[in-house]
């Protein structure tokens, strides 16, 4: 007996027959359940057949969160059809930014459930697309404690609300340092360590700035500079005079870093490539998502050997990464099928469904430490890894967005990349882009 035909039943009799029709009908559905033959528990006629649920299609909008058309298909797409075979899921890629989102919205073509970073969230909200989730938190029994605290703390914070749910996590990016344990070994330096310091870090790097045998090696490749800031958990701009980059000190540490980087010979403008392909890169602190293109070199000949340990850390803030960067799930406002949607992202959050992502490389966004020991058993690649190296930080706390955020990334970008071309100093490339953020918010302000 669905609730669904409950509910129905409930509405066409008042309170008091309600109730004890409830009783039998409960007592009808237990006389199903022992009755193979389909009989009432009486022995009378056969039950009214279940109405069957039309077939729904919902759109998932992959929002900047990256997610590959297997992936899709096997741990989203077939456990929804295997959990409710009238539904299907298909996704839809977002292009054109905003502009884009727009266009969907004006065209009456914006999608049921959306794939989104943690920023989206945000953008989501504001432009109405982002479905209020507790009601249906509510109404479900979906239990919040379920899920990674920092994570949750993400969902709020750029939701907008200490009591309202706009997102739930579906899957984490954590961090890690992997390392060429063969370069390690043919130069005869150590490996790293867990609970390293950035400083520690950049000693061993200095250690690759050589050549040999035609080939130039190199130390260190480190995330970007907007993701460096989240590891101290440095706002872009002050929230209630909106001025740029308000913690000066803590930008100075992190654009020190990208210049010490950068200052290691021959270490300028690396990239993955350095480490998956010419596999002359000693070192990449970056996010899980390497581990599915090292998954695919597994076995092959340019396959080489290769662990990961604790990523590096401050020393005022020991065993933490940079800030949770979860891809998280929203329902859309729009929608027409909101109530599946929510059952949807309830059974991808579940924990068996979170069990199947975990065992293919997409960390769980659930606190449940038993999957996440689970990380990648169906990989070959990570088999003998130090896996359990990693969990040992925890995620940064989020810094409190603005909606000028996204100006001063621009010239947080832009001046990383000066600083790397020319060899500008910490002071002035700091003092430059307060300026420029600051200018880039005024002109925004007088623009509205």
């Amino acid at each position: 007996m669905t609730a669904n035909k409950e509910n129905r039943a409930g509405k066409k009799h008042r309170v008091v027959a309600a109730i004890g029709l409830a009783a039998l009908l409960l007592a009808a559905c237990g006389g199903e359940k022992g009755n193979p033959g389909g009989s009432g528990a009486d022995g009378g006629s056969d039950p009214a057949p279940k109405e069957t649920p039309k077939p729904v299609t919902l759109y998932m909008l992959q929002d900047r969160a990256t997610i590959s058309d297997e992936e899709f298909a096997n741990l989203i797409a077939a456990p929804v059809k295997a959990k409710y075979p009238h539904i299907s899921v298909e996704m839809v890629r977002a292009t054109g930014g905003v502009q884009g989102l727009s266009e969907m919205i004006s065209a009456g073509t914006f999608p049921d459930i959306m794939f989104s970073t943690y920023p989206q969230i945000q953008v989501h909200k504001e432009m109405g697309t982002a479905e209020n989730l507790s009601p249906y938190i509510t109404k479900y029994k979906m239990d919040l404690n379920q899920f990674d605290p920092a994570a949750m703390q993400t969902s709020r914070i750029y939701g907008g609300s200490s009591t309202d749910v706009y997102a739930v996590p579906f899957s984490l990016n954590f961090l890690a340092l992997f390392y060429n344990v063969e370069l390690f070994d043919q130069f005869g330096v150590s490996y790293p360590t867990e609970g390293m310091t950035w400083d520690q870090t950049m000693e061993l790097a200095r250690k690759f700035a050589r050549s040999a045998n035609g080939v130039d090696y190199r130390g260190i490749m480190i995330p970007g500079v907007t993701d460096l800031g989240t590891q101290l958990t440095l706002t872009r701009v002050d929230a209630k005079t909106n001025k740029a980059l308000p913690d000066q000190e803590g930008w100075r540490t992190v654009l020190k870093l990208i210049q010490d980087v950068n200052a290691i010979p021959g270490n300028k403008n690396s990239t993955l490539d350095h480490f998956l392909k010419t596999q002359s890169l000693a070192m990449l602190p970056s996010y899980d998502a390497r581990f599915a293109a090292l998954e695919k070199l597994y076995g092959t000949p340019d396959d080489f050997k290769w662990d990961i340990t604790q990523f590096p850390s401050h020393p005022g803030k020991p065993n933490t990464t940079l800030a949770s960067s979860g891809h998280f799930l929203l329902a859309s406002a729009l929608g027409k099928h909101k109530e599946e949607v929510f059952q949807v992202i309830q059974l991808l959050t579940s924990e068996a469904n979170q069990n199947l992502i975990t065992e293919h490389g997409r960390f769980t966004g659930l606190s449940n430490e038993t999957i996440k020991n689970k990380y990648g058993v169906n990989m070959k690649s990570i088999r003998g890894k130090n896996i359990k190296a990693v969990f040992k930080s925890a995620f940064a706390q989020p810094y409190q967005p603005t909606v000028y955020d996204e100006l001063v990334h621009k010239e947080l970008t832009a001046i990383a990349k000066k600083m790397i071309e020319t060899g500008m100093d910490v002071n002035t490339a700091l003092r430059d882009v307060t300026e420029a953020g600051n200018r880039a918010i005024e002109a925004d302000v007088k623009g509205k």
